[in-house]
């Protein structure tokens, strides 16, 4: 049988095009879970906070957990159907463990009033340094957008800072639903603008081949 042989150019073309394949199957970051999650958040807090306000309830806060609850079985089953990328679950490891200790520390404070735990501020820590770890990642990646993890890693660094200048100075008081004002700022700063910053790389070729 006749052997089919590559010549020298031929070889670096395929590995140059297979190379350049598997980069944008990483590159393809899907940001819109962050936009849905941060229209969610944004919502969710405005309305339990307007529900507090004409109910002077505290407990009618806990309805919040509702909504969340629902976000979270659609995303699980969001990303079960559809095929992640490389990147995509490396988003998925940097993101789930902050989000998780913040909603562990967020009924801690709620179950605990009187604790000395500030959930809003170390909400605001651990997503902060998540959004500075992907910007870090993009940076890293050779990303040739530089403008896009420039603009994560400045939303990143202003959130730490207000976080030790303004929200840890400020006690957490949950029965006021203050906190939930907190909230919406999250889901704008930290999720909303970071998923449209992650959909624009998405659009375009932003690895070096």
């Amino acid at each position: 049988m006749p052997e089919n042989h590559l010549t020298k150019t031929e070889a670096l073309e395929l590995v140059a095009r297979v190379f350049d394949r598997n980069t944008r199957r990483m590159n393809a970051v899907r940001g819109e879970l962050f936009i849905g999650w941060g229209i969610l958040l944004i919502l969710t807090s405005l309305v339990e906070y307007a529900l507090l306000r004409l109910t002077d309830t505290p407990q009618v806060l806990w309805s919040w957990l509702v909504p969340l609850l629902g976000g979270w079985l659609l995303t699980a089953r969001t990303i079960r159907r559809r095929t992640r990328t490389g990147f995509d679950d490396l988003l998925l490891l940097v993101w789930s463990l902050p989000i998780a200790v913040s909603c562990c520390a967020f009924g801690y404070a709620l179950a605990i009033p009187a604790c000395s735990l500030n959930p809003i501020g170390l909400t605001q820590v651990l997503l902060s340094g998540a959004v500075l770890v992907t910007a870090e990642f993009f940076r890293g990646k050779g990303s040739l957008q530089s403008g896009s993890f420039v603009c994560l890693g400045l939303i990143g660094c202003f959130m730490l800072i207000t976080a030790f200048t303004i929200t840890f100075r400020e006690p957490f008081d949950s029965a006021s639903g203050d906190w939930m004002l907190y909230v919406a700022v999250f889901g704008l700063l930290l999720f909303l603008l970071p998923g449209i910053i992650l959909r624009h790389i998405a659009r375009r070729p932003c690895s070096k081949s």
